[in-house]
């Protein structure tokens, strides 16, 4: 089962970091150099990008490192432990840093003061707490630097049950912030005011919000596995498994839903060189 598991992981980080990258850059030439409408929502989602590449580095190098067997090896459970605690990190300020790209997406396009304020609120909330869960994770055995020597001497640790109930309300955050931006902009599609091109946008990230919820949940089920003792448990593998595809396919579903001038502009170009080709002949 490590083995398996192991796999999924390892080929499952490789394929997001690579359609990651292809589609922001593809979004960030769109912004550009087409419609050039760049804000902060494309500054956020770069740095979503850089974090989740990092994240993606240590599950990576956690994953090489073999089977729960190679793992608990004296010599390299420190490093280990210290590499996964890091990872929840870069994990914790990748959601962060996605819900703010995603929210500062659709106050582009909102166009009620009821919708802004709800989503000014989520962006508040998720970004605070964020902030603090990702404060508690490093000092949670006091001294950061000794933060692997205090996961395997838990006595100077805050209680595991203080550390699980911070992270589930770091998920339920997570899932009420993806239901908002699937609920309110239901609202949004009914407006008139809005074109048919911010309409298709607002759908596809919508979706999005769906799918983030439901890898939010799931990774709350597996997520006492993340409360290591010597070994890495299958739980906890499954937790990385689905905290890896919250982040990775949210940054990748955001970028697509910003390439449709792309796509258009691909068409008329097709279409151009099919009509040249024809009157040639």
């Amino acid at each position: 089962e490590y083995v398996l598991l192991g796999k999924i992981t390892f080929f499952l980080v490789i394929s997001l970091l690579l359609l990651c990258w292809t589609t922001v850059i593809l979004r960030l030439w769109v912004r550009l150099r087409i419609t050039r409408s760049a804000g902060w929502d494309d500054a956020c989602m770069v740095a979503s990008l850089l974090l989740f590449t990092s994240y993606s580095a240590f599950i990576l190098v956690i994953t090489m490192r073999g089977s729960a067997e190679h793992i608990a090896a004296a010599n390299i459970l420190l490093e280990t432990l210290t590499f996964v605690q890091l990872a929840e990190v870069f994990y914790i300020l990748t959601t962060t840093m996605l819900k703010i790209s995603l929210g500062l997406f659709f106050l582009r396009v909102l166009t009620k003061k009821w919708q802004a304020r709800i989503f000014y609120s989520i962006l508040a909330i998720s970004a605070v707490y964020g902030f603090i869960y990702v404060f508690i994770t490093i000092f949670q055995c006091g001294d950061p630097v000794k933060l692997a020597d205090g996961l395997l001497n838990s006595k100077n640790c805050l209680p595991s049950k203080f550390i699980l109930t911070t992270g589930y309300l770091y998920g339920i955050i997570n899932v009420i912030a993806d239901w908002t931006f699937v609920l309110v902009p239901i609202v949004v599609l009914l407006d008139s005011d809005m074109d048919r091109r911010s309409k298709i946008s607002v759908s596809i990230v919508m979706a999005l919000g769906a799918v983030g919820s439901i890898s939010s949940i799931l990774r709350m089920v597996y997520l006492k596995g993340l409360l290591f003792g010597a070994t890495l448990s299958p739980e906890a593998i499954k937790a990385t498994i689905w905290a890896t595809a919250e982040p990775g396919t949210g940054i990748i579903a955001a970028s697509i839903a910003i390439l449709r001038p792309l796509c258009r502009k691909i068409a008329t170009d097709v279409k151009g060189k099919i009509s040249e080709y024809g009157t040639s002949k």
